[in-house]
């Protein structure tokens, strides 16, 4: 299997104690036209690979004022690194007015062409029904990102509230063919840049079931995200061996 397994960045080494392989990890950078100068890196696992959100202001990035940091930031990057802008802009509460999807469009094909010829694969990372978000995601990027929940609404649940397979791999589906019609490609890169279930007693087959579709249509990162306050995800739960015994399984068929 060619999937990558992760998280978000704050939970990357519990799960790495718990003995699961971790080897790639989801950054934040959210302050508004704020530029990195060192990429985010693990001590512990020098070659984890991150995947960096940042929210550069439209105007001032197509004008050209942000260039001088980007491309510096860019060509320090080292192999692996994936880059996007204003994750889940279609869709995530308190963005301004400007984060449309006019700009957006505008902004991934800008930071795409920085990043081309770099270490740095740039891509968009949406929450939403892709074929229905079209107009957010970008055409001809590295990669596309899908951040996916089992959702309290049940949309990827049975009759009697166990997870559907039939219907997370539809959604799934849904993103592969959306990326095709974007790209031109057969097999366009796509990852999961967030993912959980908030029912603890599911996370492991949840998990299992993005692993299984992921490294049947071409791999990308599995990246689990854990949040103490999060309705959508909640803890890392050190003693959850169910939980901690699936993702074990599943790092250890990395490539």
């Amino acid at each position: 299997m060619s999937v990558l397994l992760g998280s978000n960045s704050k939970v990357f080494d519990p799960m790495l104690e718990a003995g699961i392989n971790v080897r790639t990890f989801r950054a934040y950078r959210d302050q508004y036209n704020f530029i990195p100068t060192v990429w985010p890196a693990k001590e512990s696992v020098p070659e984890a690979r991150v995947t960096l959100s940042i929210r550069p202001v439209p105007d001032d990035l197509l004008a050209g004022r942000l260039d001088e940091q980007l491309k510096s930031f860019i060509a320090s990057a080292p192999p692996g690194v994936r880059l996007s802008a204003w994750h889940e802009a279609s869709n995530l509460d308190g963005y301004p007015d400007y984060v449309n999807d006019r700009n957006m469009s505008a902004v991934h094909e800008y930071m795409q062409e920085l990043c081309r010829g770099s270490n740095v694969q740039y891509g968009s990372i949406i929450c939403a029904v892709p074929s229905e978000t079209k107009a957010w995601m970008g055409t001809s990027l590295d990669w596309y990102g899908l951040d996916i929940y089992d959702f309290g609404e049940g949309q990827f649940r049975d009759w009697h509230g166990g997870i559907s397979k039939k219907k997370l791999f539809d959604r799934l589906e849904d993103m592969r063919q959306t990326c095709r019609e974007l790209t031109g490609r057969d097999a366009p890169e796509m990852d999961i840049c967030e993912t959980n279930d908030p029912r603890a007693g599911h996370r492991g087959e949840w998990f299992t079931l993005l692993a299984e579709w992921l490294a049947g249509n071409g791999g990308g990162r599995l990246l689990t995200f854990w949040n103490p306050s999060g309705s959508l995800s909640g803890p890392w739960l050190p003693d959850d061996e169910e939980t901690i015994g699936a993702l074990r399984s599943l790092a250890s068929a990395q490539a």
